[in-house]
């Protein structure tokens, strides 16, 4: 359990927590031949990566059930939350939707911090 202190001042040590937002820009030009033969399928492909590698995931939330079309305000319609050992794997997550070009149709942001201590007393 962590004291107060850390509570207070906490400690920028491993594992990390990730949460990847996680925005459809231009999904909504494509055609459905375009998405099914390339999109989901690098989708897919990356996210396999994701979990395969070294991170590791805990939930996932997709705000779709009340909405459609482009993103709202809030800047993503679907979030990822994993905890990972180090830096570079979130580097390596997010650079994976630009080395397939898929950053023209998708938006990812990483916001990282660590687990909650007063929730998840370890």
């Amino acid at each position: 359990m962590e004291t107060p202190k850390d509570v207070l001042r906490p400690k920028a040590q491993p594992p990390f927590r990730v949460l990847i937002q996680f925005e459809s820009t231009g999904w909504f030009d494509t055609t459905s031949e375009e998405k099914n033969t390339t999109l989901i399928p690098q989708l897919k492909e990356i996210f396999e990566e994701w979990k395969s590698g070294d991170a590791t995931l805990i939930g996932t939330i997709d705000a779709d059930l009340f909405s459609s079309g482009p993103g709202n305000n809030i800047g993503w319609h679907a979030c990822f939350l994993f905890e990972v050992s180090d830096l570079q794997t979130i580097t390596n997550m997010t650079h994976a939707f630009r080395e397939r070009g898929l950053d023209r149709y998708f938006r990812v942001e990483a916001i990282i911090g660590r687990s909650f201590p007063l929730l998840e007393d370890k």
